[in-house]
């Protein structure tokens, strides 16, 4: 059945995502904060709004963007590194005030593996998460406040990192002395999986609750990257310490067992 969604955020993982969803013939409402991409978003046939989330209000016209919305994608980082005096938590209460009042049947947020600290080792959607970041708690809250609305379906979606093929960290790490032993584990999300996962969210409005998105390969981030680098071309990044067992935490996601999702995109790059 088409539907009416929403994507509120059109940015990297946002936008895609609409084009993919008017693909299979639903009707897409797009959010962004630049008003140099409403043209473009509306070429790609989404209807497109500016939407400006505050700690106090919202710029713009939220009332007819989630008017008669079937489905909410909710699809806004904390952002604390671009702008660390933002009230994330305060931003996600305004917007359930107006999620009420608009009352959306069935919302989908984007949250992050972030929630999960990364000495709790391996965990599932059914460990309580035991943040230890400040994004990761931010997150957590958000979550909540989101979850505490019986009223509708309320779907948390928790990625891991992500990569596609203009976005990967090795870029970033080439050539640079990690001061570590680099056996920390990997868990990480190819933007086609992701995009392939919240289709399966939205298709599913009658399953609440909690999902993780990671790909089911954790090998360490020294083996990973080097290979990575090596794939690219470019230079590996140099760990100063000897490698170690693999530690970290480990991202399991027994909840999409109900999806009926499987991951088809490999995190290597040389098996794409």
């Amino acid at each position: 059945m088409n539907k009416t969604i929403g994507v509120l955020g059109c940015g990297w993982l946002g936008t895609p995502l609409a084009e993919t969803l008017l693909a299979s013939g639903h009707r897409v409402r797009g959010s962004t904060t630049r008003e140099e991409k409403i043209d473009s978003l509306s070429e790609k046939g989404i209807e497109a709004f500016v939407l400006r989330l505050g700690d106090h209000e919202i710029e713009g016209n939220p009332e007819e963007f989630l008017k008669g919305l079937d489905c909410l994608v909710l699809n806004i980082p904390p952002g604390i590194r671009r702008d660390p005096k933002a009230d994330f938590i305060s931003r996600i209460r305004l917007m359930e005030t107006y999620l009420q009042k608009a009352a959306i049947p069935h919302l989908v947020f984007v949250s992050s593996t972030s929630v999960y600290g990364t000495s709790q080792g391996s965990v599932t959607e059914a460990d309580q998460p035991l943040p230890d970041s400040q994004t990761g708690e931010k997150l957590l809250v958000a979550e909540k406040i989101l979850l505490g609305n019986k009223a509708r379906i309320t779907q948390i979606l928790r990625p891991g990192g992500l990569i596609g093929a203009d976005r990967h960290p090795v870029f970033t790490l080439s050539g640079r002395n990690i001061n570590s032993d680099g056996s920390e584990r990997v868990n990480l999300i190819r933007q086609e999986d992701l995009i392939g996962v919240l289709e399966a969210l939205i298709a599913n409005p009658d399953l609440s609750g909690t999902f993780n998105a990671v790909f089911p390969e954790h090998p360490s981030k020294r083996e990973y990257y080097t290979k990575e680098a090596t794939h690219f071309g470019i230079a590996p990044p140099v760990y100063t310490d000897n490698p170690a067992h693999l530690k970290g935490k480990k991202i399991s996601c027994p909840a999409f067992k109900a999806l009926g999702y499987s991951f088809a995109h490999s995190i290597w790059s040389s098996e794409i």
